[in-house]
């Protein structure tokens, strides 16, 4: 199976069986066929089917360990190689699922695993999470097919699920119960299973298009199997989401508590720690509120924020930092505004999660600056517990402004420009200082997506940039890469400087690069990369080509199959 395009470690995919073409998220009896269980003791080879199960025993996921054993042993001497699906009987053990694996697919190659029991260990929230991804990152080119009901669809697909079984989906014709957008809360008497089933898998299939799966899923919340499910898996596999999660492009909506949760936050919040790295000349830094529209300098709020400072500090406001305060993101530096594209419930009540994530984070940041300059909030609500608690955590003192009805009003605005005077600041600028801020914005867009260090290498100070709106940066009259609102794109030659500064987001080859590179030609890759990252594509240490990677870095290693970058430029 070929991945297309990911959200999370949901995926759209295109397998190939003989002669058939489909793509997944899938349904069986719908897009292909499966055989039967094929038992052990009496094996037959359905040749007839699109994917023929391999001979497995029946073991239900209570079974004791000393039958375990005596089956798996009997399993290990199947003849699996006239078979391309391998039965999965889940048990509660799960080191004997990962032993099972590592013996049978260290042999053979299949094209897909039927992962039995699901109706049951689905309900044990962490096993079910657990199960999946140590499939998924065993092969990723396998398909992973279970047999859950439609409501459960969205989630699945989500945690790595490729296709369904529909044939238990008869019983519910049985029981002449219909199924409705709110089952199994609610049902109606009326036999639709499998058009449910397939009007649900059609919704997954267009979110994942969209870019849109999460969304779906936090929308299809019907039982506490849902909500235990996604919060294991955000709690506890936030790195498994993450690392198939492609990088943001576009708004996140954030509707429940769980959103606060998503690998995008969780991302974000690790970048502003690893990637962030204030400008050198900042001599006193300010903390405001976010604002409901984006980016925030175009609101009316930091407007008038803006303006406040422009008014008592002058062109010193070149010497002066800012960070955002918001919620789920935590901090915002200014340079990274146009990258936290989301929208989110605001009422003025946060979380105590929110509050004390955002706290957290904040202090980590504060840490970034020197200690002898002055922090200055300019915050309500919520936002002064953040700071107040940031303050504790970090040591670092701050000083607040009088706020009263809001902080755009005339009282409040004027208290900004109080502090300000009080604090007797006395920023020397000069015209070097205007243009290291204007090189500063783009650079840290580049430390955003490659690292620190990226940006540097990009736009140096001797580079030279064109342009007005988009703005072309040239080293050596060659160029490096193009800006526009937070929206980078980069060269060849610009990605040979950033590998040499930052030894990242490379895809190493060992052939002349003629078109896209699929997976089983890469030779190593970063770890780091993400599903729609700008990769440099290096042979022999100089890149040969820039494109946006398909696959995860490490996804990249393990596939066998499928495009790892779809390359857009080659040197």
């Amino acid at each position: 199976m070929e991945t297309l395009k990911h959200e999370g470690p949901g995926r759209l995919g295109l397998s190939r069986v003989n002669d058939k073409v489909f793509k997944t998220p899938a349904l069986v009896n719908i897009d292909f066929t499966l055989s039967p269980f094929n038992s052990y003791f009496y094996p037959k080879d359905f040749g007839e089917y699109d994917f023929n199960l391999a001979p497995s025993i029946p073991l239900s996921f209570y079974t004791p360990r000393d039958i375990i054993e005596k089956a798996l042993k009997r399993l290990y001497e199947v003849d699996y190689s006239r078979f391309n699906a391998l039965y999965l009987p889940v048990v509660r053990d799960l080191k004997y699922i990962n032993e099972f694996l590592e013996e049978v697919l260290s042999r053979e190659s299949f094209d897909a695993v039927y992962i039995g029991n699901s109706k049951i260990f689905v309900k044990e929230y962490r096993k079910f999470v657990e199960v999946i991804r140590l499939i998924r990152e065993k092969d990723p080119n396998l398909m992973l097919i279970i047999d859950l009901e439609p409501f459960f669809y969205p989630l699945a697909v989500y945690l790595g699920i490729d296709a369904f079984d529909t044939r238990s989906l008869k019983l519910y014709d049985f029981h002449k119960k219909g199924f409705t957008q709110f089952s199994p809360i609610l049902w109606k008497e009326e036999e639709n299973p499998l058009e449910f089933a397939k009007d649900v898998i059609g919704l997954v299939r267009k979110a994942l298009e969209e870019g849109k799966l999460r969304y779906l899923v936090e929308n299809f919340f019907y039982t506490q199997v849902h909500t235990g499910v996604l919060r294991i898996a955000d709690k506890e596999h936030s790195d498994y989401l993450e690392k198939y999660t492609p990088i943001q492009k576009d708004t996140v909506y954030f509707i429940s508590d769980a959103s606060q949760n998503r690998p995008e936050v969780i991302r974000w919040r690790q970048r502003v720690i690893e990637r962030f790295k204030p400008p050198e000349n900042v001599e006193a830094l300010f903390l405001f509120p976010c604002s409901a529209k984006k980016p925030y300098s175009h609101s009316r709020s930091h407007i008038l924020y803006r303006k406040a400072l422009k008014e008592s500090l002058g062109n010193g406001i070149y010497r002066v930092h800012e960070l955002i305060l918001t919620s789920p993101f935590g901090v915002v530096p200014r340079e990274w505004e146009w990258l936290a594209k989301y929208d989110i419930v605001v009422t003025g009540h946060w979380s105590e999660e929110e509050i004390s994530s955002a706290a957290e984070l904040l202090a980590k940041t504060l840490e970034k600056y020197p200690n002898h300059i002055p922090i200055i909030a300019h915050l309500d609500e919520a936002y002064v517990e953040v700071a107040e608690r940031a303050s504790e955590i970090s040591g670092r003192e701050i000083v607040f402004t009088k706020v009263k009805n809001g902080t755009t009003s005339k009282k409040s605005l004027d208290s900004l420009k109080e502090t300000i005077k009080e604090l007797d600041l006395e920023l020397m600028v000069g015209k070097e200082d205007r243009i290291y801020r204007f090189y500063e914005n783009i650079r840290k867009v580049f430390d955003f997506y490659f690292g620190i260090g990226a940006g540097d290498a990009v736009l140096p100070e001797s580079a030279k940039i064109k342009g007005s709106k988009m703005l072309r940066i040239q080293v050596d009259n060659q160029q490096t890469g193009t800006y526009q609102d937070g929206i980078i794109s980069v060269t060849p030659f610009g990605m040979q400087r950033i590998y040499e500064a930052t030894k990242s987001y490379y895809v190493k080859i060992d052939f002349d690069l003629r078109g896209d590179v699929f997976a089983i030609g890469v030779n190593e890759a970063d770890a780091k990369i993400r599903p729609d990252d700008i990769v440099g594509v290096v042979r022999d240490e100089k890149v040969v080509g820039v494109g946006k990677a398909i696959l995860s870095g490490e996804e990249m290693i393990k596939a066998r199959r499928g495009i790892a970058v779809k390359v857009r430029k080659k040197a």
